[in-house]
């Protein structure tokens, strides 16, 4: 990924793949089909913890076409959209436990999700400002230097949004993670982009997009 065409070529490839396969999982779960209710159950298992640790999620989470950018160095290693895209699609599974809702939905950026558990429920008393709890956690997660420690707190991010029965873009939240990755300008305008998700009230009622690849549109 060493060229602008490159990251993009990369992006895109993780959006593809993790959409694509979130989607397929969730149809499964939300069908009650026996396959994708133990699919997610396997997942789930492995939400948190660094790509390799638990084996039998691999079929899910690892593709040919992710395998790019390995280190010469270590090949043995995972390679970023290969990280990207196990914690993406073990964090969805972590997301979807126990709802009859898609909990993957195209243009729900992660800041915006993550505000809507941070604004008072409807029919409580009126607050000022958004939750601080929540507001906290958001800001261990801006300023997280280590990926056990982002995964760390990007898993208790993503209970508070089942609480709530928010959905979130997968797809979009996978290239948040290869952005993250790439360290420097990527992952200072990443974090920008998560807080103005997160600090901003959208004007629309309806789900907010932030700008990500759209390589896949479905919902599942």
């Amino acid at each position: 990924m060493s060229t602008g065409t490159e990251q993009r070529s990369v992006k895109s490839t993780v959006d593809s793949f993790v959409g694509s396969t979130i989607s397929g999982l969730q149809r499964q779960y939300l069908a009650n089909a026996s396959a994708g209710v133990a699919a997610l159950a396997r997942l789930r298992r492995a939400a948190g913890k660094a790509p390799g640790e638990i084996a039998d999620v691999f079929e899910f989470t690892l593709s040919p076409e992710l395998a790019v950018g390995r280190d010469a160095r270590d090949e043995d290693a995972p390679t970023a959209a290969e990280v990207a895209a196990h914690h993406a699609i073990t964090l969805f599974a972590l997301h979807q436990q126990s709802q009859t809702r898609p909990m993957h939905l195209r243009g729900v950026g992660f800041g915006s999700a993550l505000r809507k558990v941070a604004a008072p429920k409807e029919g409580d008393t009126p607050k000022t400002g958004l939750d601080t709890p929540v507001v906290r956690r958001f800001e261990m997660i801006s300023t997280a230097d280590s990926l056990p420690e982002l995964a760390h707190h990007l898993r208790g991010a993503v209970q508070l949004l089942r609480s709530r029965q928010v959905p979130l873009d997968y797809g979009q939240f996978a290239v948040d993670l290869l952005d993250w990755q790439l360290g420097g300008k990527s992952r200072t305008w990443l974090r920008l982009r998560w807080g103005r998700g997160f600090h901003f009230a959208p004007k629309d009622k309806d789900a907010e997009p932030e700008k990500g690849t759209g390589a896949d549109k479905t919902t599942g």
